[in-house]
């Protein structure tokens, strides 16, 4: 009698590789800038938004980005933070998102640009980094393009939540 042994290999992978290889798929999605304003108005009345356009081939959007990282999971509980790419590929923009432990949705711009900057702001020139700070309510607190520091970021926040 003869016995035939047959191993299966199956990949092991480290929780938390597991979990960048499941949000590469989810963790961009593509928006317009309606379905932009809709994401925005999702939260009002639950928490203040940070919207942040981006890109990984604008030096000042990388120096800002682990400000807003540290920001969103500081105040979690009570901030939104939306990042929307620019980038021109999505695959640059995802590894950047897994390098720096982004574990929420973001967004992948799509369609016209113009179109897309007015229905974002009439202060954005298209400019970026842009960034946008909402209250509570979906009042506008403040609004900039260029990059900015922690402590600019930290206290627009801190309006936002009327603190």
């Amino acid at each position: 009698m003869t016995v035939t042994l047959l191993f299966l290999m199956v990949p092991v992978l480290h929780p938390q590789a597991m979990a960048q290889q499941q949000t590469g798929q989810q963790l961009l999605k593509d928006i317009d800038g309606s379905e932009l304003q809709q994401v925005i108005e999702s939260y009002e009345g639950q928490k203040a938004v940070l919207l942040n356009m981006w890109a990984t081939w604008c030096g000042p959007c990388i120096e800002e980005f682990p400000h807003i990282v540290k920001l969103q999971r500081k105040y979690e509980d009570r901030l939104q933070v939306i990042f929307v790419s620019a980038d021109f590929k999505r695959q640059s923009a995802v590894d950047f998102l897994n390098k720096h432990n982004v574990n929420w949705t973001t967004y992948f711009k799509t369609g016209d640009d113009q179109k897309f900057i007015e229905s974002v702001s009439e202060k954005w020139t298209g400019a970026m980094p842009f960034t946008m700070i909402l209250d509570q309510e979906g009042n506008l607190v403040e609004s900039w393009e260029d990059k900015a520091d922690f402590s600019t970021f930290e206290s627009n926040i801190k309006k936002a939540l009327k603190e």
